[in-house]
């Protein structure tokens, strides 16, 4: 459980940097793209076919980021499932450590405790009551 818990927490991690860079590199693009096109604006023997280049860029640039958006809102609803599925985990392990069932160390060792629930595993001595 602990190795899973870990893994978890680098996966969130490395999710959440890869969509930090995504949004960042979108930005970068998106910021760039728009200077790029004002400076051309701005010069007034830019050809009509350099104008419509530019604006071509900072189309696919727009489509980049809508693109990375929807990789990062993908991202946060996989991340916001595998945290339900964690307090899920987490309230079972509490009901079953109140019940006595299982007994969770510090270290995060869980331990079944087959003696305090008789009726609740089979008897594999062979002896029926």
């Amino acid at each position: 459980m602990k190795k899973s818990i870990s893994a978890f927490i680098a996966a969130v991690l490395v999710t959440g940097l890869l969509a930090g860079v995504m949004f960042l590199v979108g930005q970068d693009a998106f910021s760039t793209s728009t200077v790029k096109a004002e400076a051309a604006a701005a010069v007034t023997s830019v050809p009509a076919d350099t104008v419509a280049q530019y604006e071509q860029i900072v189309n696919q640039y727009q489509a980049r980021e809508t693109q990375y958006q929807a990789q990062i809102d993908q991202a946060s609803q996989q991340i916001n499932t595998a945290n339900q599925q964690i307090q899920q985990y987490q309230s079972l392990l509490e009901q079953l450590q109140s019940s006595g069932l299982i007994t969770i160390a510090g270290d995060g060792t869980v331990t079944v405790n087959q003696s305090s629930q008789p009726g609740f595993f089979p008897d594999h001595h062979g002896g029926h009551g």
